[in-house]
């Protein structure tokens, strides 16, 4: 099991937004691709009339934010997450629109019957789970014939890769395998899984960069994702100062991404 499955770290740092949050916003701040990821997925999805949507490790319900009044006529969705304090903060958020339920939800034993849901999505969770095989058997099972299942995941290269030599750099034995080991689902293998439980799969990518001109953003975002690879907040020490160099030299930390959607149909 890498370190970004173990139940007890995502436990940790989904408990509740505030990674989340910070994770978010250093990609809507610096992103290259000005259309912005979310609204790219909503250009993707395709929603029918009368349809079920359940939405798996929902987080803080980020993506529904101003699209809920576009769903089409008598949509229901679904929003639920492992984690509690998730569930308690999407319910919070969305308590006034009616045709919004909640639900906490582990994606390996979903507790809806057979051929429930005619729209199914799990935006960047998938790797997060100890036992895939077991949830996509679960995602399949509540999910309707020629239903779809939307999956984000992000690649082995771009962000994860520059990462893990800017870390090397400044600390030689510090423990980077968070940025070495492949995800146990991510673009380059999504396909090949998902073709295992489903009919058709296609994979679609999401064109963008990073330009980063504050370098704190950047220190924000690394680290709750070093707690994950079990670093001190001691060992972040000259991180600032050596990301800042290379702000001042190029005047951006440029950092390429490998992000994207499998559209699945059981």
């Amino acid at each position: 099991m890498s370190t970004m499955d173990k139940i007890e770290n995502v436990k940790q740092q989904y408990s509740n937004d505030k990674n989340l949050s910070v994770r978010t916003k250093l990609h809507l701040k610096h992103s290259t691709n000005k259309q912005g990821f979310v609204p790219w997925l909503f250009d993707k999805y395709e929603f029918p009339e009368n349809c079920r949507i359940l939405e798996l490790g929902c987080g803080n319900g980020g993506q529904w934010q101003d699209q809920i009044e576009n769903l089409p006529k008598c949509c229901s969705l679904t929003l639920s997450d492992f984690s509690k304090g998730m569930v308690d903060i999407v319910r919070t958020n969305y308590s006034k629109c009616n045709n919004i339920s909640f639900q906490q939800i582990d994606i390996q034993n979903i507790t809806f019957p057979d051929e429930t849901f005619d729209i199914i999505i799990a935006n960047h969770m998938l790797y997060h789970i100890p036992d895939l095989s077991k949830a996509l058997s679960e995602v399949k099972r509540v999910l309707k014939t020629d239903g779809k299942f939307y999956s984000t995941t992000n690649g082995n290269g771009g962000m994860r890769p520059f990462l893990h030599n800017a870390l090397k750099h400044f600390n030689h034995d510090g423990d980077t395998k968070a940025f070495t080991q492949e995800l146990s689902f991510n673009l380059q293998n999504g396909y090949k899984i998902l073709n295992g439980y489903f009919s058709a799969v296609k994979r679609m990518d999401f064109e963008d960069s990073l330009s980063i001109t504050e370098t704190q953003d950047l220190v924000d975002w690394i680290k709750p994702t070093i707690s994950i690879a079990s670093y001190s907040e001691k060992e972040l020490d000259g991180l600032f100062d050596y990301f800042e160099d290379i702000r001042k030299e190029d005047g951006a930390i440029n950092i390429e991404k490998e992000c994207g959607l499998f559209i699945s149909i059981k």
